[in-house]
């Protein structure tokens, strides 16, 4: 990987991170990804989800914990729909997802994904 690649982080693998102990920050960081991003509509999603039940209100308190711990910068959303954002922002950002479709989206206009993979450890996608 390049090194000061910026990582732009979505809603669905900050919470796999969380609930299955993944050191996902830590291992992004090892894999040169040195600057973390999210988006004010991913925080959004976060703090709706955080009203549903006690297990995801605990895990939105230690994603945003974990957010606030490791410095990671919030973009503001220009898009209501989440997942149209980050494909628009795939041409400057590598997107850390773990939803197939908008992986492939991404994938298809030449953009770059890293995701949970087996629920263990981290990987990366190119455009072929």
């Amino acid at each position: 990987m390049v090194a000061r690649a910026k990582v732009l982080l979505d809603t669905n693998f900050l919470l796999t991170m969380v609930r299955y102990k993944i050191r996902g920050l830590e291992e992004l960081q090892e894999k040169g990804f040195s600057d973390l991003y999210t988006m004010s509509g991913v925080i959004g999603e976060i703090e709706a989800l955080s009203k549903g039940n006690k297990k995801i209100k605990n895990e939105a308190a230690i994603v945003k914990q974990i957010l606030k711990n490791n410095n990671v910068r919030i973009l503001e959303s220009t898009n209501p729909n989440i997942d149209a954002d980050l494909l628009e922002k795939s041409a400057e950002y590598v997107i850390a997802t773990n939803d197939k479709a908008l992986r492939d989206k991404i994938k298809a206009k030449g953009g770059k994904t890293v995701f949970i993979r087996s629920l263990t450890f981290i990987e990366t996608k190119e455009a072929e």
